[in-house]
């Protein structure tokens, strides 16, 4: 953990929701013997909302009216489960006052900390120092995003200089303080707190050497793939980082880590297409009246290991022949702008509900609940020419919604495009069941908000 000042954030939301739902519990008159579950199920849903909402990530929590909304959203969800459990189980005209009272209180409360975090944030918490190992492009693109994260409370007071990197960035364009020979100095001088060594070259004895002896031991060491990892939740693509990804791909591939995932998705796919099988007739039926064409289409999508297959969707547009061309990776206009959609169905595409028969191919085995998004088969094709390690996602099945899409977004641009491999390297890297139910019920929120990209 790189922010101590997260954990304490933590412990302060789950001590909130104890202490005031045990306050208006008690004060309402509720029944008693109701009173540690109601606690329990607030407190372990209030924060598996916030944490899904990203609070507990390093980020600015800037004090701005969208996230007093995110805030007060997230704890109208989290006091659901609790007022479904009162009112299964007891019918006391007080519940709806207790939800009512409790949902304000731990909403004020929780943002009125957010608050005193944000001012102690940026104007007490002293700015721990960075140096950096090594003065070439990976040096540089580590520094830029330490700069950018000012809620990281760090600034990069020079690096140390390596004349023999095959892109190395001269001392003009890059404070470079002095060479490795004087590291232990720098680091004295400079009242260095974090050492991040972005040498991409095989290093000499000397200069490993030379780092144990000079780097002390209350000073944290990272690797600049492994720091780049903590601060963006992307993978750091480049030759080496690809060969490490294929071990730790290699390294998780377990017999029961597969049959608990298909568990998961075949679970999952019923229980997506049971609730919203009404809505999805609806709009079958609306589409089918707007022009006379099909409601569900299948078009050729590419999974794992580069094997095409029909995935079924919901008809969105008027019928139309569209296809990319190759040199264009900006082929097609954002979702907001696009006229081919259906007017009625700018929400249904927002709120993702045209996807949904996806669950039959999951269930078929072609596709899972999480994981990269399964593209088009003439953009894979585009993709995998311009981007470098494209094909490198195509290791697992494609994904109804996956890390890229809650962090993300829709996207189109070519960087953009290629950003989103990063997200899709680091889902490669870090895949467990448990961070993928909890991707998958953040997808399930930010659907719900019209923001699941």
């Amino acid at each position: 953990m790189i922010s101590k000042s997260i954990l304490i954030m933590f412990l302060f939301d789950m001590a909130v929701m104890l202490i005031s739902t045990t306050f208006w519990y008690s004060g309402f008159g509720l029944p008693e013997n109701l009173l540690d579950m109601t606690v329990l199920i607030t407190v372990l849903s209030g924060i598996a909302v916030l944490f899904l909402k990203d609070n507990y990530k390093i980020r600015e929590f800037n004090t701005t009216l969208k996230n007093y909304y995110l805030l007060f959203e997230g704890m109208v969800f989290a006091q659901i489960p609790p007022a479904i459990l009162l009112l299964t189980f007891t019918h006391d005209a007080n519940t709806f006052e207790f939800i009512l009272a409790n949902l304000i209180t731990i909403f004020i409360f929780l943002r009125i900390y957010r608050l005193l975090f944000h001012y102690y944030l940026f104007h007490i918490k002293r700015t721990q120092n960075v140096l950096i190992i090594g003065n070439d492009k990976n040096a540089k693109l580590i520094a830029d995003e330490i700069t950018a994260k000012k809620a990281l409370k760090m600034q990069v007071i020079g690096f140390i200089e390596d004349t023999e990197a095959e892109d190395y960035i001269p001392e003009s364009s890059l404070k470079v303080l002095t060479k490795p020979a004087n590291l232990k100095e720098a680091i004295k001088t400079n009242n260095v707190d974090i050492v991040i060594i972005a040498i991409k070259r095989r290093m000499e004895e000397e200069l490993l050497t030379n780092m144990v002896e000079s780097i002390p031991r209350n000073i944290k060491v990272f690797k600049m793939a492994e720091f780049y990892e903590k601060i963006t939740g992307k993978y750091f693509i480049d030759r080496m980082s690809i060969n490490w990804l294929l071990y730790d791909y290699m390294q998780k591939r377990s017999a029961i880590y597969d049959f608990c995932k298909r568990a998961y998705d075949i679970i999952s796919a019923l229980i997506i297409l049971t609730l919203t099988a009404p809505i999805l007739l609806y709009i079958g039926i609306r589409v089918k009246l707007t022009d006379g064409g099909p409601a569900i289409y299948t078009q050729t999508r590419i999974g794992r290991n580069g094997k095409p297959f029909k995935m079924y969707k919901l008809r969105t547009m008027y019928l139309n022949d569209y296809v990319p061309k190759a040199g264009h990776i900006e082929h097609t206009e954002s979702q907001d702008q696009d006229n081919r959609v259906i007017p009625f169905c700018k929400f249904v595409r927002k709120a993702r509900f045209d996807e949904i028969p996806q669950m039959i191919n999951i269930l078929k085995g072609e596709m899972s609940i999480v994981g990269p998004r399964t593209e088009w088969e003439d953009l894979v094709n585009i993709y995998s020419k311009e981007i470098p390690y494209y094909k490198c996602r195509q290791w697992v099945k494609t994904g109804w919604t996956g890390w890229a899409q809650i962090n993300q977004g829709h996207c189109v641009l070519a960087d953009d495009i290629a950003e989103k491999l990063q997200y899709d390297m680091y889902y490669l890297k870090h895949r467990n069941l448990l961070w993928e139910i909890g991707i998958l019920v953040k997808a399930v929120f930010l659907a719900l908000g019209g923001r699941h990209g």
